[in-house]
């Protein structure tokens, strides 16, 4: 019983044998090295968490597989998690470099440079001319401060193996050396055609042909960087000025106000913005750009002035109002404001509030009009406004303003001969007997200029204080 025994366990561990001597065999140099690349471009796309369900699922398919296992370590990178699953995995597979590799790679994203050289030099010797282990020693060297060695590796790298990631770190290392930059950017501009992924190569590169004199080229590699950061606000101010240096107006005020509504409000950019729609004849492009400039200058008339221009060429006289009042508000000293609001109302026949806004502009000690006061006289003259105003008792101011109403009444029936009616309006008053408002009650005449003319000449008299509010009724009747 026991001899049965004892033979069918030999027989189980003879048959087991070849299975347990089968080896996995470890990715090439090339296979491990797109991996690699797809994880960047999966961390500048946002999207490590879909590759690492696909290498789960590799896993779960092949238990027996450590390549699975390796790249969700460099998925990780750099991290204890990472390390630890590294260390394990060269203990358990020593021949294979890659956990070695990402012990070296680890240990110069962290630093500890000494540390690197000997997993590196593992891998090396494991794998002669593995191309992953002479670029990670290239990148250790140049973190030593040894950048003629790190050169030399990164080549010997790049001659095993020639693919995007060791022509940019090449060229990176390039950049940075006297007489370097030629051969930097020509290395560059094959990497991010192959891999366009690469938001250092791509920044280096647009700098490299600026600095050449290429904007244009400069400005290309930037498009290309701002596709990779669509949500960076500095990013796409940055690209504005590249396209400019490259003369696209165009493309660079796509930039700017991209720039704006991912929120920025640096008002010199903003205002450049502005400009930019001017030289271009956008006003529709440019009132957006002047709405996001007046919202960043909160205590700057000039944007919202600019709008009130706009929105007169477009005949919207409430808009045109609306920024000329806003104006005012903000620069409550400045004349010409005043005077842009007194010719609006003008023009509107809203007499009443235009010789309100001339005696702002009057009194305003800021930016004045000289034309203001001989507009302002006129405008008097047109409603026969009384020299002074009108004071006394509520019956003797009835009386005074009657006279100015009879003469401009007069006055129309020479052209309007069948013009009548009535005019009744009231004036309310505070306790000092300063008239705060004259609403009209009733109005049959219909006359413009009379009811302007009252409106104007019972808000400046001068009533007695504690006067009740008093309502005033003019019959306008042709004389027989």
């Amino acid at each position: 019983m026991t001899s049965r025994v004892l033979t069918c366990l030999l027989l189980s561990v003879l048959c087991a044998l070849p299975a347990l001597g089968a080896r996995p065999v470890p990715a090439t140099a090339a296979e491990g090295m797109a991996m690699l690349q797809r994880m960047d471009t999966a961390r500048v796309q946002g999207s490590p968490s879909t590759l690492r369900t696909e290498l789960d699922a590799q896993q779960a398919k092949a238990p027996k597989d450590p390549m699975p296992r390796v790249y969700r370590a460099f998925l990780a990178l750099p991290s204890e998690e990472s390390f630890s699953e590294f260390k394990a995995l060269a203990v358990v597979y020593p021949e294979n470099p890659w956990p070695h590799v990402g012990m070296g790679l680890v240990y110069v994203r962290w630093g500890m440079l000494k540390d690197a050289a000997a997993p590196l030099e593992t891998a090396r010797k494991g794998v002669p001319g593995f191309a992953p282990a002479l670029w990670v020693d290239g990148l250790r060297l140049q973190a030593e401060g040894k950048p003629a060695e790190a050169e030399a590796r990164l080549r010997d790298a790049l001659s095993k193996l020639d693919i995007p990631r060791f022509r940019t770190d090449l060229a990176l290392l390039l950049a940075g050396r006297p007489g370097g930059a030629a051969e930097a950017r020509a290395l560059l501009v094959r990497s991010v055609k192959e891999w366009p992924e690469q938001p250092e190569a791509l920044q280096v590169l647009s700098k490299l042909a600026r600095e050449a004199g290429d904007a244009k080229a400069g400005a290309e590699a930037g498009a290309l960087l701002v596709a990779l950061q669509p949500h960076d606000r500095e990013a796409h101010r940055r690209q504005a000025e590249a396209w400019l240096a490259a003369g696209d107006k165009p493309q660079a005020v796509k930039m700017l106000e991209r720039y704006a509504t991912l929120g920025g409000a640096e008002p010199a950019v903003l205002a450049q913005w502005v400009k930019l729609n001017v030289e271009l004849n956008r006003p529709e492009d440019e009132a957006k750009a002047l709405v996001r400039l007046a919202a960043a200058t909160p205590k700057d008339p000039e944007p919202l002035l600019r709008l009130a221009t706009l929105a007169e060429g477009k005949q919207d006289v409430a808009a045109m109002e609306t920024r000329l009042n806003e104006a005012a508000a903000l620069a409550p000293e400045r004349a010409d404001i005043q005077v842009r609001r007194a010719r609006l109302f003008l023009k509107l026949e809203r007499y009443f509030e235009s010789v309100a806004a001339y005696r702002a502009a009057l009194a305003a000690p800021e930016r004045p009009v000289p034309e203001a006061a001989e507009e302002s006289a006129q405008l008097s003259k047109k409603l026969h406004l009384p020299a002074s105003p009108a004071k006394g008792t509520v019956e003797q101011i009835y009386d005074r303003v009657s006279l100015g109403l009879v003469a401009l009444y007069l006055e129309h029936l020479m052209t309007q001969p069948e013009l009548k009616g009535n005019l009744k309006v009231r004036v309310d008053l505070d306790a000092t007997g300063k008239a705060t408002n004259v609403v009209v009650l009733y109005d049959s005449l219909q006359d413009v200029l009379i009811t302007h003319h009252a409106h104007v000449a019972f808000m400046d008299a001068q009533y007695p204080p504690g006067s009740e509010s008093p309502v005033y009724q003019y019959v306008f009747r042709p004389p027989r």
